[in-house]
């Protein structure tokens, strides 16, 4: 047994030399290695940063007033669409975005709401209206921007996959809401969709 075991020091010791002399005859290998990992590290870093500015550069494109409308399907039969004339204004102070949106119901009937949205460090969720939703996707194709969230939730009880699509282009954005559940099948389902443009200018 002391003779295995004098084999296996030597082996070990032998071993420790190989990998002293490998770091003697390759440094330039070693610090390439090196340089290269901590590129990576630091491109992962940048690429979340870089999405969270990405989003915040949609925010600032969606500042201001806006006229447009807001179409919902009536969850009595998740058929029948309603629709209703709208307005929004919306600021973007660098890390919040903010808005208020106005409905006309007709004969003098406005309701309305407010709500804010913010984006974590890495840009991976949002904080929309209390909510948490992950942010699976932020790409811009053209002149056309699709925000896409995602989060879990509840609709008259029933626990319910909830889906937000920001659609942002050069004339206006589009807010959808999606749903989808045991009760609805596989596909999802438009519960809600804000359509809005900028207010067409006076010709006076």
């Amino acid at each position: 047994m002391s003779g295995v075991k004098a084999r296996h020091d030597r082996i070990q010791i032998h071993n420790v030399w190989l990998f002293l002399l490998y770091l003697f005859i390759n440094p330039l290998k070693i610090m390439k290695t090196a340089f290269l990992l901590s590129l990576l590290i630091c491109s992962a870093n940048c690429f979340a940063q870089g999405d969270r500015e990405f989003i915040y550069e949609q925010f600032k494109k969606i500042s201001g007033t806006w006229e447009g409308f807001m179409e919902y399907t009536d969850e009595s039969d998740n058929v029948t669409i309603y629709s209703l004339p709208a307005k929004c204004q919306s600021t973007f102070d660098g890390t919040k975005w903010e808005y208020t949106v106005q409905y006309d119901h007709g004969r003098g009937d406005m309701s309305g709401g407010r709500g804010e949205c913010t984006v974590n460090e890495e840009g991976t969720k949002m904080n929309y209206d209390g909510v948490i939703w992950d942010v699976i996707e932020s790409d811009e194709h053209g002149d056309t921007t699709e925000i896409v969230l995602e989060t879990k939730g509840k609709e008259k009880r029933r626990p319910t996959d909830l889906k937000r699509i920001i659609t942002i282009t050069s004339v206006g954005f589009t807010i959808t809401e999606q749903v989808r559940s045991v009760e609805f099948g596989p596909n999802y389902i438009v519960r809600n969709r804000h359509i809005f443009r900028r207010p067409a200018r006076s010709k006076d």
